[in-house]
């Protein structure tokens, strides 16, 4: 099935109506055709207040599955939240972002049915909160149907291919996997949560792709397991250290560093499968009908824009953007047109009269025998306006010898001091809690 990014669809019910008999879910509680899933879709559409924010909490489960294809489809805005917040916190949550928790159950449906346009809200989706409070920002059926078609011609999906998909379903990463399977007409196994044993062993069977972070990926590394099916592994949401990904190439792993964010409707720009040792330290080229800019001559750094049918049209309750969307992160293209992401503007450390970006001097002490996660802060400093100091963690490593080892970087962007600690503290999704490692200095 090959979609054009400006005819709307819901990817379901055209799943469901050219493959009804295959199977689109898979979990601990059993298998779900398409067309059960589209008939359970429609059952919630039909109690769904056309117009309204819908919010629930996003479990790992069919019935959340049916939800986020339902609500939209009963002319609602899905909103999924954390599923892990209490009673109060998730109202909280769903006021913040606009929407009401839960929704009325009818004995009659009240939905008519209804053909979506590109332009109309299907959900609204809070950020990761990595960086500050999260937002809310709107994806129209355009964009999920832009980006899931994206997909398909980046990385070669086809028709019965198997996702595995463990990412919370109250993010765009986790949301994704569901619209690409719904697009290529493949299945979707989800798991509740991440644990390192079952995942590998759902990799060792039929599994074609998937998406993790780079503590997931660390994680299975740890442990023995094939994956004869697998074409590629989406690894985005935080910088994925050369070391991670060599070792996953020594496995066999087809590990594929990922750039986007809830805003562009999960990628933006991801490396090509096979050409993993050609794009490392690269997130790879723009995927098709994606335009990245960089506000900088060639081969400097500068701010990241993004255009294109799968940006957003905004946040709740704001104007729609006008023009691309101006990303809060820095990169370059290299000689071959790959995106090299090297951080954030509001993380920028000017230290002696020099910027340096964190994400190059995590990357320079991850390269050091033995350091397997680095996060790198500016703490204000007399001397220096900023002083480069360092989180890391790994095995058997010692401060001093890693600054003595470390080296790819200028002398101003060596941090002056390392604190070493366990494992670092991270936010349910995965990525490093920034603020949680700040305070272990």
């Amino acid at each position: 099935m090959h979609m054009d990014d400006t005819t709307p669809q819901d990817l379901l019910a055209t799943a469901a109506g050219t493959w009804p008999e295959a199977v689109a879910l898979r979990s601990t509680a059993g298998e779900w055709t398409f067309a059960e899933l589209d008939y359970a879709a429609s059952e919630i559409a039909g109690r769904v207040p056309a117009g309204e924010r819908v919010a629930f909490r996003a479990e790992m489960t069919p019935g959340t599955v049916a939800a986020l294809w339902g609500i939209p489809r009963g002319g609602g805005i899905a909103v999924p939240i954390d599923p892990a917040l209490g009673v109060g916190e998730a109202a909280d949550m769903a006021a913040r972002l606009g929407a009401t928790l839960g929704w009325p159950a009818q004995e009659e449906a009240i939905r008519a049915d209804r053909q979506p346009v590109p332009n109309a809200p299907a959900y609204v989706v809070a950020t990761s909160g990595s960086s500050g409070s999260p937002r809310g920002v709107v994806l129209t059926f355009g964009n999920v149907v832009a980006a899931a078609f994206a997909s398909q011609l980046h990385l070669g999906s086809r028709r019965e291919d198997v996702w595995l998909l463990a990412m919370p379903l109250h993010h765009v990463a986790g949301l994704a996997m569901l619209w690409r399977a719904a697009h290529d007409g493949g299945a979707v196994i989800i798991q509740d949560g991440f644990a390192a044993d079952t995942f590998a062993a759902a990799l060792a069977q039929d599994v074609c792709w998937t998406s993790v972070v780079p503590t997931m990926l660390r994680r299975l590394l740890a442990m023995p397991f094939d994956a004869p099916r697998l074409r590629g592994m989406l690894v985005g949401g935080a910088h994925v250290p050369d070391a991670l990904l060599n070792d996953a190439a020594g496995r066999g792993i087809p590990a594929l560093p990922t750039y986007g964010m809830t805003e562009t409707t999960s990628q933006a720009c991801t490396v090509l499968p096979g050409q993993e040792l050609a794009s490392r330290g690269t997130v790879g080229f723009p995927l098709p009908g994606v335009r990245i800019t960089v506000d900088a001559p060639p081969g400097d750094v500068g701010t990241i824009s993004i255009e294109g049918s799968t940006v957003s049209p905004g946040y709740i309750d704001e104007d729609a953007r006008r023009g691309p969307l101006q990303t809060n992160d820095l990169g370059f293209f290299d000689g071959s047109g790959r995106l090299v992401v090297v951080g954030r503007r509001d993380e920028v450390i000017v230290s002696g009269g020099e910027n340096v970006h964190p994400k190059l001097v995590e990357r320079a002490l991850c390269a050091v025998t033995g350091v397997t996660d680095a996060v790198v802060f500016g703490l204000q400093d007399d001397e220096w306006g900023q002083q480069v100091v360092a989180v890391i963690s790994g095995k058997n490593i010692d401060g001093d010898e890693v600054l003595a080892a470390v080296d790819g970087i200028p002398r101003h962007a060596v941090p002056k001091r390392v604190t070493v600690v366990g494992p670092l503290p991270l936010l349910p999704n995965g990525k490093v809690d920034r603020e949680k490692a700040k305070g272990l200095l």
